[in-house]
């Protein structure tokens, strides 16, 4: 029985490293892909934003278009999460009565759009694009609201709360768009 040589698994190395390689930028390239695709579909959408958001979330590496348009969904509901967190930690450092009713208002709005990111996720899932999409409307009209009660009671938007509503707002049109894109 022959061997094989030395100089074999050296080549057979190569091969599995150049494969995982190219496999790591195959799947890059899918997400990269679908948010450029997503950007041209829709003018409001960021393209770093989306690669930002998308290329950090699990499932994001291998999924196709109907794989992140949940993923961008799901990413809609840890924002708006986030974004909670940081209502409940300005609300207790005691501010101003404008600040608190603005707060009040940010904490009903990202608790309604967690729960829609996440049933358009669901619907997305059921493939049920136009509901899937009609909740993400909802979401960003949450976000949106959060936004304007700072401007009702005349005061700011303070980070990172203001990032998170940008974000929110971004998440929803990127999902939107990546939902639109599904064949």
């Amino acid at each position: 029985m022959k061997q094989p040589s030395i100089m074999s698994r050296p080549v057979a190395l190569i091969a599995v490293v150049l494969a995982v390689i190219l496999t790591g930028r195959a799947v890059d390239a899918t997400v990269a892909s679908t948010c450029k695709e997503a950007a041209a579909s829709d003018v409001r959408v960021s393209l770093q934003l989306c690669l930002s958001q998308l290329s950090n979330q699990r499932g994001a590496a291998d999924a196709d278009a109907w794989g992140l348009a949940k993923v961008a969904s799901l990413a809609g509901v840890n924002n708006a999460a986030l974004a909670a967190d940081d209502v409940k930690t300005l609300l207790a450092g005691n501010p101003s009565l404008p600040m608190k009713q603005a707060l009040a208002k940010c904490a009903a709005v990202y608790s309604q759009a967690g729960f829609a990111f996440a049933e358009a996720s669901d619907e997305i899932n059921q493939r049920s694009y136009a509901t899937g999409k009609k909740k993400l409307e909802e979401a960003l009209a949450q976000a949106q609201q959060c936004n304007a009660a700072f401007g009702i009671h005349g005061v700011t938007l303070p980070q990172p709360l203001a990032q998170h509503t940008v974000d929110s707002i971004q998440i929803a049109i990127i999902a939107q768009a990546i939902t639109g894109l599904i064949k």
